[in-house]
């Protein structure tokens, strides 16, 4: 183990706010070689393919990083050409990219971090039940090692204080293990020292249909035998028959208001929610931490 000292030279001054610029910034016209994340919120996808914890002030991580997420990274890096884009994802296809961490949780972030060897020593990953390997060699793909560095960049600023200690674990597909797409179905399970984390796919689908507004259609004709209803003066003692008729009449000729919920409906279930007191931010029950900026959350 050491102590980490800070981001590399051209990281150090990385802010939380990139990330969000990376994960909304997604208007892009080129065809990508990885899933197709049309109508995906992305900023969804970064959290679940998060996992971390926090354990007596031990902190781990465990960072899935599918083709999917490395190419919205890719296209809105600044200063990274469309074409290299594409090239240094392509380097990374052979793989199944996972970011890992631990280390002591400090003042000023983490202390004690493990390195690469210490976290792939205490690492197995398995997809749909097959036992993966990260060979030595492939640790340091060179084609591999740009695309890394650009994810690593924007997955620090994702995590704040706690995002400067990550490594890379690279873990080659197997002929006979179909390589995972996170709109697909499939497992994929890590267990980092004595902590379990499992991905259950697929972890997001395409944005549901807008359903067009009941209100925006024609209101039907009255029916031709049923006359105008004239003012008449209250009476006090008018039949029961003839109010009703009066009535359904006027709601014939009024604006018919559909309304968003009906008052009878079934309650939906209330869920549990996290919250930034600083930003205000609100985040699942399972969150622990603002994956942004580091900050404690507390229930609300």
């Amino acid at each position: 183990m050491y102590q980490w000292s800070g981001l590399p030279g051209g990281f150090r001054h990385t802010r939380p706010g990139l990330a969000i610029v990376l994960m909304v910034g997604l208007a892009s016209s080129g065809a990508a070689r990885a899933a197709d994340t049309a109508g995906v919120d992305v900023k969804a996808l970064s959290h679940e393919t998060q996992r971390l914890s926090d354990a007596s002030g031990q902190f781990y991580l465990a960072w899935w990083v599918p083709q999917s997420l490395a190419a919205v990274i890719m296209r809105n890096t600044l200063n990274v050409p469309q074409a290299d884009g594409e090239q240094m994802l392509r380097a990374l296809e052979p793989y199944l990219v996972l970011a890992l961490s631990r280390g002591q949780v400090g003042a000023n972030g983490l202390e004690d971090v493990h390195d690469k060897a210490d976290l792939l020593q205490h690492s197995v990953v398995t997809v749909n039940g097959k036992t993966m390997t990260a060979s030595p060699a492939d640790q340091n793909d060179p084609g591999a090692q740009p695309a890394l560095a650009i994810i690593r960049s924007a997955l620090a600023a994702m995590l704040g204080s706690n995002g400067r200690a990550i490594e890379f674990a690279l873990y080659r597909w197997m002929p006979d293990v179909q390589p995972l797409d996170p709109a697909m179905s499939g497992t994929l399970d890590c267990v980092l020292y004595r902590k379990h984390y499992r991905w259950q796919l697929p972890v997001w689908a395409p944005s549901a249909p807008v359903p067009m507004r009941a209100s925006a259609a024609p209101l039907p004709a009255a029916p031709p035998n049923v006359a105008p209803v004239a003012p008449a003066a209250p009476v006090a003692s008018a039949p029961v028959a003839p109010i009703a008729a009066a009535a359904a009449a006027a709601a014939a000729a009024a604006p018919a208001v559909v309304p968003s919920r009906s008052p009878s409906a079934t309650p939906l279930p209330v869920q549990r929610r996290k919250i930034d007191p600083t930003t205000g931010e609100e985040f699942p029950e399972r969150y622990d931490y603002n994956p942004y900026t580091g900050q404690k959350l507390v229930s609300q």
